[in-house]
């Protein structure tokens, strides 16, 4: 992650975009770029890359803000989202959030020392859930390496278990067992927690347990890995699923993460 964040800023007007732009300049960001349209918006974050924080503007031609910024969670979850607007209409903005999971929403014209504070707080919640994702990451690349060492030697069996153990007992992060026949074989503590659920469902069906994360993901048990996320009690869960193989047999290790904010 750079140093100097990346905003988008997306309005339909350019007299907004240059206030905009003037506002960064001011406040030290140089990471800036704009659109006029939530198609540009998309094809500039396909050639260029995700961005920390895209700000967009509701009413616009073609492509709304809602539309725009729901179509950015579905392809870079991790980017903050936030909406600029002076349509001032409750219902559109209770849709902003519930379809786009906007982080906040801001009335034109903006008082700019609210608007610097949450566009502060929008890159520190991304700082945080990033840092999060890397966790993520290595917990993948941890239990990859345990898979790999498995498969070397059965000698290694009771190694792999006793680490496989300490690992799941001591995760900060959610993590679930799922068997070759779908069924729920292990879920740790913060797992139970993530999900809310009264007690760990072992021996259940994992699609009639999980159904969210089984929506979420494309073929659980089919694939080597996927990655998504789901909404839990109004909160974001980040969703890893790993292939795992024991003793002939394919089962899936799921990984939740609970991001900052549920963004």
């Amino acid at each position: 992650m750079s140093e100097d964040p990346r905003i988008l800023l997306v309005d339909d007007e350019p007299s907004v975009l240059n206030a905009l732009q003037r506002f960064f300049r001011r406040a030290g960001y140089s990471g800036v770029m704009t659109c006029t349209s939530g198609r540009e918006g998309l094809e500039l974050l396909e050639r260029s890359g995700p961005v920390e924080l895209v700000i967009s503007d509701y009413r616009m031609p073609e492509m709304n803000g809602v539309e725009f910024l729901s179509a950015v969670r579905a392809r870079w979850p991790d980017t903050v989202r936030m909406v600029l607007s002076g349509y001032a209409d409750t219902s559109a903005i209770i849709a902003a959030t519930n379809e786009g999971n906007i982080y906040k929403f801001i009335s034109k014209p903006w008082d700019e020392e609210f608007l610097l504070q949450s566009v502060e707080q929008a890159l520190k919640l991304y700082r945080a859930n990033h840092r999060k994702n890397e966790q993520l990451q290595l917990l993948g690349d941890a239990i990859d390496s345990l898979d790999a060492l498995h498969s070397e030697s059965l000698a290694n069996q009771s190694l792999v278990l006793s680490v496989y153990h300490t690992l799941f007992d001591q995760m900060p992060v959610g993590v679930i067992g799922i068997d070759s026949d779908s069924e729920i074989v292990s879920m740790n503590e913060r797992a139970r927690q993530t999900l809310g659920l009264a007690f760990a469902p072992l021996g259940e069906p994992a699609e009639t347990v999980l159904p969210g994360i089984y929506g979420c993901l494309n073929r659980p048990l089919a694939s080597e890995s996927e990655c998504c996320c789901i909404t839990v009690a109004g909160q974001q869960v980040k969703v890893l699923s790993k292939k795992i193989r024991e003793a002939g047999s394919d089962g899936v290790m799921l990984i939740l993460v609970l991001l900052e904010g549920g963004s």
